[in-house]
């Protein structure tokens, strides 16, 4: 029987029955969790709706406007709806094999329930052959019909539950609740938990802002309101900002801080504003707290917090100030100092400190008149981040002149912290006098300055001073100058008599070594002083037009004087003027000090501070092309450099017909013969010669007044000779190249002895006599096509950026002087306009 089983033909396969019952365990697994779905949603939706109708009525203020009572008789409706609606879970089962083996039959859509029917097994003729034949196709049909099982989607019948879709009216809700609730949706939610009083019942009204410290140009930051950021953001604010919360309507609450250090109170102010309050209604009341370390800001009432924030505290740390290069004295005697500036807000002051180097020796008793000199440092632009600066101040006048100190660079922000630069020691410039008389009068200036208790030797060295005068003064009005000075000293009574005596004695110095000279010159440094502070401390339009013109005045005064002292001193003539020479005229300065009023008329005084840098580096620059007295030997080099100029002429001529005569072409031009060549180049090469030999004795010369001729002026003669010979030899081409390279020589032979003539005077710098050097102003600095040079570090702005100005300050002007702005926008454009 088993054998004519296993080799009946259509018994089916045991493996396709085994793949038929997976299909079916699989479809049963399929049809569970959809009936599990249909059972569960429809207890699950009553719940959620339940919640969803808590969260709109908290979020829309429900808890806000009832009292105590009503509020727990809502939240106890609330809760008897949500168990109701629960306890239908408790009833739930999980889906049994057979409902889900009738679900697969029903959504496969088969009859007669094959699946079912595949679990049956024979009852009677197991043993008949043709039994079990029939029953054999009887199951090969079942498995056909098994090959395609579904388990259907989930029809939870919602629709026929909901016929009034009152679940997608509640879905709306939510979402509008939502959004009004804003960022206080966690804290309504909450309210409803909550004893006591509601809110509403005590707080009519709660802002709260933060306002950075003005030297911060940050806007203020609101906590509350439509710009209020969601709960539980950690603001991070400048240290010393303002937290300011005011509340309306209620005189109950608590503003506390809570940092490290433990619990604050915040401070109750008088508000900014005096709006009018209702009759009978509580007016506002105000608290700050300043904020200088990590803290979090609550509002109280009782035991209960209402509203708070969290806040993190950016330090604001020291400026930084730094040497640029030592200072380094001017040609004038001005002391030029360069340092870097650097602060997170800005560096709104800048001085350098100076201290004496050389302690006076113990037991000595010396009462000196004067501290040491004080130097503010010029600021590149109003707080100034991260910029370098320069500053030019004269310190020659100042008593302490010529000694050894230490300088410290101290620069200060907003905050009042200081930042401190590494010290520097140097000497401080002092002014070389020529005129003996005038260093005998500055040297007893400086013994009185350093001493009050040297009167009394100063006085007889003064009388001394004025013995015979017909023999030492030139000017009568020197001699009643220092007679004057005898006598003050003699009248002086305390140390401002004595310290105006000092002043005095500078002054009749100066008037002795330069005349009214000197005198012209403090008064522009004064005035360009005036204008300096005036631009840094926000003055007014008419303060900078007024202060303008003063420099105006005194700036032609100076030129003037200038001018006179070119007339008496012959010294002053300078060579003639290369081509590439340009004069500064006047009317260039004129035209800077124009735009100078313009800049700070219009806004940008930042560019109005660097321009007068620029106009003070010219003035400057424009005093040490002067010749002091006692300059030796510059008429000598003076009379070496013209020759050489004359030289330098004529060898480019030479080189120039030297090349016409290697193309062939006369002087007119027209092609020259045989013996014309000929003739025009030995004509060359004696001219050649000539020129070589006057350059020898020139240097000869030089040699023999002391003057070194250096070695380009010796490479230039032997450029020379070989151009000689190649012209004897008729090779135009070949002298060229050598006539050039003699060209270059003299030029820098001449650049040299020009160095050399500089050298002679004070300060072994400068240019001789006030000689500019080719592609150079008169001024030493690279020239201009027009008008005066600006350098490349210095940005004027453009007329577009004018004009760009002048529309932000009008609509500053226009929004504040719109009376409906809050008082907390109106103050920030009021520190605007302030800074612009």
């Amino acid at each position: 029987m088993a054998r004519s089983e296993d080799s009946h033909p259509d018994r089916p396969a045991p493996g396709g029955e085994a793949a038929a019952r997976r299909r079916i365990d699989a479809a049963i697994r399929r049809a569970r969790l959809v009936i599990l779905w249909e059972s569960v949603w429809p207890v699950v939706v009553p719940v959620l709706l339940v919640a969803a109708l808590f969260a709109i009525v908290s979020w829309f203020g429900l808890w806000r406007v009832v009292s105590d009572p009503v509020r727990i008789v809502i939240l106890a409706a609330f809760a008897l709806a949500a168990i109701a609606a629960a306890i239908r879970a408790v009833r739930l089962r999980a889906p049994a094999r057979a409902a889900a083996l009738l679900r697969v039959e029903r959504a496969s859509g088969l009859l007669h329930r094959p699946a079912t029917a595949l679990t049956d097994s024979i009852a009677v003729g197991a043993g008949d052959p043709a039994a079990q034949a029939l029953w054999t196709a009887h199951r090969e049909r079942l498995l056909a019909s098994l090959d395609s099982l579904k388990a259907g989607l989930p029809a939870p019948g919602l629709a026929r539950r909901d016929p009034h879709a009152i679940r997608f009216l509640a879905i709306l809700l939510l979402v509008v609740g939502f959004v009004y609730a804003g960022p206080e949706r966690t804290e309504k939610l909450a309210e409803a938990f909550r004893g006591g009083e509601p809110v509403a019942a005590t707080v009519a009204r709660i802002d709260a802002w933060v306002t950075p410290p003005a030297y911060t140009s940050r806007p203020p930051i609101f906590l509350t309101g439509d710009a209020a950021r969601p709960t539980g953001t950690t603001f991070s604010v400048p240290v010393g900002s303002i937290v300011t919360v005011r509340t309306g309507g209620a005189n109950d609450l608590a503003v506390a801080s809570i940092d490290a250090a433990g619990e604050t109170p915040a401070e109750i102010v008088e508000a900014d504003d005096k709006a009018p309050v209702a009759p009978g209604a509580t007016p506002p009341v105000e608290r700050q707290v300043s904020l200088d370390r990590a803290a979090e800001i609550v509002v109280r009432r009782g035991d209960r917090d209402i509203m708070a924030w969290r806040f993190a505290v950016e330090p604001d740390h020291a400026p930084e100030i730094a040497f640029l290069k030592p200072p380094t004295p001017a040609l004038s005697g001005a002391l030029t100092l360069n340092y870097s500036l650097k602060d997170d807000y800005g560096v709104v002051g800048a001085s350098a400190e100076i201290a004496p180097l050389d302690t006076a020796p113990e037991g000595t008793e010396a009462r000196p008149l004067f501290d040491a000199p004080q130097v503010a440092l010029s600021l590149p632009q109003l707080r100034s981040r991260d910029v370098a600066g320069e500053t030019i101040r004269d310190l020659t006048a100042h008593p302490w002149a010529g000694a050894r100190v230490k300088m410290t660079l101290v620069a200060r922000d907003e905050a009042d912290q200081e930042g401190r630069s590494e010290p520097v020691e140097l000497t401080l410039p002092a002014r070389r006098f020529g005129n003996p008389l005038a260093r005998a009068v500055v040297e007893q200036r400086t013994k009185l300055a350093m001493d009050a208790k040297a009167a009394p030797r100063v006085g007889d060295a003064l009388d001394a001073l004025t013995l015979a005068p017909e023999d030492t003064y030139d000017k009568v009005s020197d001699y009643l100058a220092l007679r004057s000075a005898y006598f003050r000293l003699q009248n002086a009574r305390n140390d401002d008599d004595l310290r105006a005596m000092v002043d005095y004695l500078w002054a009749i110095a100066l008037g002795i070594e330069d005349g009214d000279l000197s005198l012209a010159a403090q008064a522009l440094r004064d005035a360009q002083e005036a204008l300096r502070q005036a631009l840094e401390n926000g003055a007014s339009d008419e303060e900078i037009a007024r202060l303008t013109e003063e420099l105006r005045q005194a700036m032609q005064e100076f030129l003037q004087a200038l001018a006179d002292e070119a007339r008496r001193n012959p010294n002053m003539a300078n060579l003639p003027p290369s081509p590439d020479t340009q004069t500064l005229r006047s009317q260039d300065l004129e035209r800077m000090l124009d735009q100078i009023e313009n800049l700070a008329q219009n806004g940008a005084r930042d560019a109005a501070r660097q321009m007068l840098s620029q106009l003070q580096n010219m003035l400057e620059n424009l005093q040490t092309g002067r010749p002091m007295q006692g300059q030796q030997g510059s008429d000598e080099m003076m009379q070496s450099l013209d020759e050489l100029a004359d030289m330098i002429r004529r060898q480019q001529q030479l080189m120039d017909e030297t090349h016409r005569a290697q193309r062939g072409l006369g002087e007119d031009g027209q092609p020259m013969t045989a013996e014309e060549m000929a003739e025009a180049l030995s004509r060359l090469q004696q001219e050649q010669q000539g020129l070589e030999q006057a350059l020898q004795d020139l240097m000869g010369q030089m040699e023999g007044q002391g003057m070194d001729p250096n070695g380009k002026l010796g490479q230039a003669g032997e450029a020379m000779g070989r151009a000689a010979g190649a012209l004897s030899e008729g090779q135009p081409g070949q002298a060229v190249g050598e006539q050039g390279d003699a060209l270059e020589a003299l030029r820098q032979g001449a650049q040299s002895m020009a160095q050399q003539l500089a050298n002679q005077g004070p300060g072994n710098n400068g240019n001789p006599g006030g000689r500019q050097m080719p592609n150079q102003d008169p001024l030493g600095r690279p020239q201009r096509t027009t008008g005066p040079d600006l350098g490349s570090t210095v940005k004027v702005p453009e007329e577009i950026d004018i004009q760009r100005a002048r529309e932000i300050l009008e609509a500053i002007r226009k929004r504040l002087s719109d009376p409906d702005r809050p008082p907390i926008e109106r103050d920030y454009l009021e520190r605007l306009l302030d800074r612009f």
